[in-house]
């Protein structure tokens, strides 16, 4: 069953990047990670850093809201580019604070895999003035890409291997 840590369980210290990685991967990789690769690079987080979408690590370590925003944009990097995630992002924050918001996002998104995996039910109609209806579907676009990677294209190309 896919789930992602709440802010609570994210580490109440500031981590060097290979542990914000390797945090990652434990989390996402099994779903995300491609090919035995990692779910993000060194390379990719330096880039968020110096275009402003996360905060830079204070004597190289992140802390609590520069990892939050990580695993926000794992999860969204497949499907939207990194300057609408950063759009996204602000709203989400401007919206509530930056736990609740992250929370939410985490239960949207684990709301929307299971539903595209499972057939769940969405859960319930939101107005279409809610600005939380735009979560809903930002979320379950990943839920759709990630359900498709995995279930498709996963064994079209385990079919395609076993016929070489």
């Amino acid at each position: 069953m896919f789930r992602l840590p709440r802010w609570n369980e994210l580490p109440g210290i500031d981590l060097y990047l290979d542990q914000v990685l390797t945090l990652m991967d434990d989390w996402l990789g099994e779903y995300m990670g491609k090919d035995g690769s990692g779910v993000m690079t060194k390379t990719m987080v330096n880039n968020y850093v110096k275009q402003h979408i996360i905060e830079a690590p204070v004597k190289k370590r992140y802390d609590k809201t520069a990892v939050a925003s990580l695993f926000v944009i794992a999860i969204l990097k497949p499907v939207y580019t990194i300057s609408e995630i950063s759009l996204l992002m602000k709203e989400a924050i401007d919206a509530s604070d930056k736990e609740a918001s992250y929370n939410y996002f985490c239960g949207l998104t684990e709301r929307a895999v299971n539903h595209a995996f499972e057939g769940t039910e969405p859960g319930a109609e939101m107005d279409e003035r809610d600005p939380r209806r735009l979560f809903w579907n930002v979320c379950n676009s990943f839920a759709s890409q990630l359900y498709v990677r995995n279930m498709f294209l996963k064994q079209t190309k385990d079919i395609a291997d076993v016929s070489k």
